[in-house]
């Protein structure tokens, strides 16, 4: 039986999330953007629109610490620590262990339940999938083809506004403890192969050996 490990950090890495118990159960939702158009002769079509925001649900519970399966983290501190990352509105990044989710979401739902008797505390969370400001740039480029963007192209189906993203990656950051390129490249570009051009336009020979308080050109 395979073992499914979840990791969610925030802020570069600088917070942590391993589950003390693996979820019981985690799904996957990866939906598609069809649209239903109407044609003049009579009946419908459906349009495929690309893909859409990954979805991702788990449930698991935060074991009390006279729990024999605690890791010595306060529940309470684990779930605080999930809502203001939750009310934050930034994206976190989450990595799921035998699977090829290792990318940016946003925390849309965090439920916890109490159980009577129950020290531990059960908790269910949602996430969807984050598009960092260049993939939006991309896609709105993409849906423009044809027709700017509202109006109706040739095929007779409205294209949808692109959705703007008012986040504005930073020209530079500083390294913090624990820093490495690929967590940088994470963050600011949403995938970590992209260390190479870090390294390459900062002139690092070891991307695992950063000085904190070393400026890296974005």
């Amino acid at each position: 039986m395979n073992t499914r490990t979840v990791l969610l950090w925030h802020n570069n890495g600088a917070e942590r999330i391993y589950f003390a118990v693996n979820p019981a159960e985690i799904s996957v939702s990866r939906p598609n953007r069809n649209r239903v158009a109407a044609l003049a002769m009579g009946g419908t079509v459906n349009l495929w629109g690309g893909r859409g925001l990954r979805e991702v649900r788990l449930t698991t519970f935060l074991p009390a610490a006279r729990s024999p399966f605690s890791d010595g983290n306060d529940p309470e501190t684990v779930l605080s620590m999930l809502k203001s990352w939750q009310d934050s509105g930034d994206p976190i990044r989450l990595i799921l262990s035998g699977s090829d989710i290792n990318d940016a979401f946003l925390i849309e739902d965090v439920t916890e339940c109490l159980r009577e008797g129950d020290p531990d505390v059960w908790l269910s969370i949602t996430l969807r999938e984050y598009k960092f400001k260049s993939a939006l740039a991309a896609l709105a480029e993409k849906q423009s083809v044809g027709g700017q963007s509202g109006k109706v192209p040739s095929g007779g189906v409205p294209s949808a506004p692109a959705r703007t993203d008012e986040r504005v990656t930073p020209q530079t950051y500083t390294v913090k403890k624990g820093d490495t390129l690929w967590d940088i490249a994470c963050r600011f570009f949403g995938d970590g192969t992209r260390w190479q051009e870090l390294a390459a336009k900062n002139g690092v020979s070891d991307p695992r050996k950063l000085q904190i308080g070393q400026v890296i050109t974005l």
